[in-house]
């Protein structure tokens, strides 16, 4: 079984990777080209889409030679909290059950399908938003979900951070065409509110929302978590 670790880089020091050579490594950089002796496999690509359009590219680029189990991570892992694993080889022990494995997960309901998932609210946004250097959908998020998903319900489990590990078997299930424009979908922009929208989709896509009561669980132990944390 080979298991690859697809990396999102911008700036980010990859020097955490080299405790992780039992992985296929693949590294996107969106930023300054690089090098290190320890990381062979970098790819050059344009910045654009956030770390969906590096996930949709791979996927794109290697639909017929996928490995087993690709684990998708953003550059910088140890700033998402509960959000991603620290150590990629607990996506390996966590997958097992339905082929997909995320650290914590969320859930989307009635007040979470704004159009613009309410990004205009996070305070790590806003301000992009109102300088609109997040692009704006005509769709919006619950009318883009509906076009991908017609039966996607209003409770759906979901994720953050873009970090996740999914079997090749389930990211097979969908054409490579599928793929293909959904990354023409983020590959105009920067920071395309679609990044987003599909940053909580991930999961529904390749769980078609099996972790919903799991996701209900995991939504009260954030809650407990952070309430610790506020005090």
């Amino acid at each position: 079984m080979v298991n690859s670790l697809i990396i999102s880089r911008f700036d980010e020091n990859l020097k955490w990777l080299e405790d992780h050579q039992n992985f296929n490594i693949i590294i996107y950089n969106k930023g300054k080209n690089f090098t290190c002796k320890s990381l062979k496999n970098i790819i050059n690509i344009d910045n654009v889409g956030r770390e969906s359009h590096t996930w949709l590219y791979h996927i794109v680029e290697n639909y017929n030679n996928l490995d087993d189990v690709s684990i998708f991570l953003q550059g910088r892992i140890d700033d998402l909290d509960c959000m991603s694993y620290k150590d990629p080889n607990i996506y390996l022990k966590k997958i097992n059950k339905i082929g997909f494995a995320v650290s914590r997960l969320g859930l989307l309901g009635p007040l979470h399908w704004g159009h613009n998932v309410g990004i205009e609210h996070i305070p790590k946004y806003a301000s992009q938003w109102n300088k609109n250097e997040i692009s704006r959908s005509k769709y919006g998020f619950r009318k883009f979900a509906k076009k991908l998903f017609p039966e996607i319900p209003i409770f759906v489990a979901t994720s953050y951070g873009g970090c996740f590990a999914v079997k090749k078997e389930l990211i097979l299930k969908y054409k490579v065409d599928f793929y293909k424009k959904l990354l023409e979908t983020v590959s105009k922009h920067k920071n395309p509110i679609e990044g987003h929208y599909l940053e909580r989709l991930w999961c529904y896509m390749f769980t078609k929302n099996s972790l919903l009561i799991d996701s209900f669980k995991d939504v009260v132990k954030t809650k407990l978590e952070r309430s610790k944390l506020i005090k």
